[in-house]
């Protein structure tokens, strides 16, 4: 099978020459190109042109009426197919709109009772997950993704934040908690979640702050306790452009050290298309990007880090792809929020940047034998 993606290489001497550049894709059960014990079981090309809503579930916020995601975020997931992300000539474009006008519906809880309009999520933008269409224990897990870029394809906005990642599936998550001691006590069912008791896989994510940067890593808890506040655990780990890296870099709320925003001239990590992976087994997860492992990993067997508690092991995990937008984890926040400069609207907003698009080539889990596929 062949993808053919819209290369058209024109003017030679007045001539119009065409070049199109095949790619061999590989089909289901095809060995891994540089980890050949892999074979591809699940994949999307994106060779039709809507999404496959077979493999794919777009999040909606209007519909569950919650909104910022715990982290504050500026913009609302919509399942607008055409507006907030669409599949056109071989690639899946996820894109991040000012929408500022835009009123949405809160509700008193995920799908509950409806409260009344808000009007401060400023974006809009598109969630897509397999969660219970598609879910893995374990294996290679890769996409070929171009980070943000406007239209003219030349700037990344600071606050989008692109994200491929993955979480249990609600059903076979193993270990359950509240959010804080009180709500333990009183055994509130609002904050009780699987989050991040049965874990969490970051295999990409990068702010326009530090385009020279991007994350990998790993959230869960280490407590026997039953709630979230005070005993989250992380492995966090950063891949600077030129290949170092950096175990204790944090970007939130702070000067950036300038090497992490591209000088004229300079490559970041949104100019070109990049294989962005891990390798997850029953004793570590590790980060792979164009194909090559990176960082030491997280290792699994030792259960005290976690708690006492298997977490990562023998449970099924699905996939996810989103662009955010501003937000506290990477010290954006919101466009009506203050700024770095604490002085007023917010200057790392520049609207004129947005719609922000998020490109993505293809999507590939490949297992070894005895190790479990869920769904398709």
């Amino acid at each position: 099978m062949l993808k053919l993606p819209p290369f058209v290489i024109c003017l030679f001497f007045g001539l119009s020459v065409s070049r199109v550049v095949a790619e061999e894709v590989p089909r289901i059960g095809d060995a891994h190109p540089t980890r050949p014990e892999y074979k591809l079981v699940w994949q999307d090309e994106f060779v039709d042109e809507k999404l496959d809503r077979k493999k794919w579930r777009p999040v909606d916020d209007t519909v569950i009426g919650q909104y910022g995601h715990g982290n504050g975020e500026a913009q609302a997931y919509v399942d607008a197919e055409g507006e907030t992300f669409y599949v056109r000539d071989g690639q899946l474009t996820i894109i991040a709109r000012h929408a500022p006008d835009a009123k949405y519906p809160l509700k008193d809880g995920k799908n509950g009772k409806f409260v009344r309009e808000i009007d401060h999520q400023d974006f809009r933008s598109a969630k897509l997950e397999t969660k219970g269409l598609a879910s893995f224990t374990y294996g290679l897990v890769e996409a070929r993704i171009k980070n943000p870029r406007d239209k003219s394809g030349k700037k990344t906005a600071v606050p989008v934040w692109p994200a491929f990642w993955m979480l249990p599936e609600p059903g076979s998550a193993p270990f359950w908690g509240y959010w804080d001691a009180q709500a333990a006590a009183k055994k509130w069912k609002w904050s009780y979640s699987s989050w991040p008791y049965s874990g969490e896989i970051d295999i990409m994510e990068m702010s326009g702050r530090a385009t020279r940067l991007y994350h990998g890593g790993a959230v869960y808890h280490r407590s026997p306790k039953e709630w979230t506040v005070g005993n989250i655990g992380w492995y966090s780990h950063y891949r600077r452009y030129d290949g170092a890296i950096d175990p204790k870099q944090w970007i939130a709320d702070q000067v950036l050290d300038g090497s992490l925003q591209p000088k004229d001239g300079e490559a970041s990590y949104p100019d070109n298309f990049h294989v962005f992976g891990c390798e997850w087994t029953k004793d570590r997860i590790v980060f792979m990007f164009d194909h090559q492992e990176w960082g030491k990993g997280l290792d699994l067997a030792e259960q005290k880090k976690f708690g006492g508690r298997s977490v990562y092991r023998d449970y099924p995990f699905y996939l996810i792809l989103n662009q955010a937008v501003g937000g506290k984890y990477f010290g954006v926040w919101g466009p009506r929020d203050k700024g770095p400069d604490k002085k007023g609207q917010n200057e790392l907003y520049d609207f004129a940047l947005f719609p922000q698009q998020m490109q993505v080539d293809w999507v590939r889990v490949y297992q070894k034998g005895g190790e479990k596929t869920e769904g398709e």
